[in-house]
């Protein structure tokens, strides 16, 4: 993601992984620095939204917003149900 300018909208694909004790890690390699991991998956959950506003914002030099997309991917060579894809739509905010 270029870190100077931002689109209307742009998408970014986030990861989650489950981990061995039940819970979450989550990264997008097109945010530096954008990485949650905690015991409580419900936790990491509720932060993601936030956390990319707020990095994204920083990134840029303006306030953004960002939206789940209704899209959910497991990914292939995971087994089932450990590591999926999200993707997020990324705005400038008003």
């Amino acid at each position: 993601m270029d870190t100077n300018t931002l689109p209307d909208l742009t998408r970014i694909l986030v990861v989650f992984e489950n981990r061995s004790d039940g819970g979450l890690r989550v990264y997008c390699d097109d945010v530096p620095g954008f990485m949650l991991s905690h015991p409580d998956a419900s936790a990491v959950m509720r932060d993601v939204k936030p956390a990319l506003e707020t990095i994204l914002s920083e990134m840029i030099g303006m306030r953004v917003t960002v939206t789940p997309v209704d899209t959910t991917r497991s990914v292939p060579w995971f087994p089932k149900g450990e590591r999926e894809t999200r993707e997020y739509e990324t705005r400038r905010a008003a």
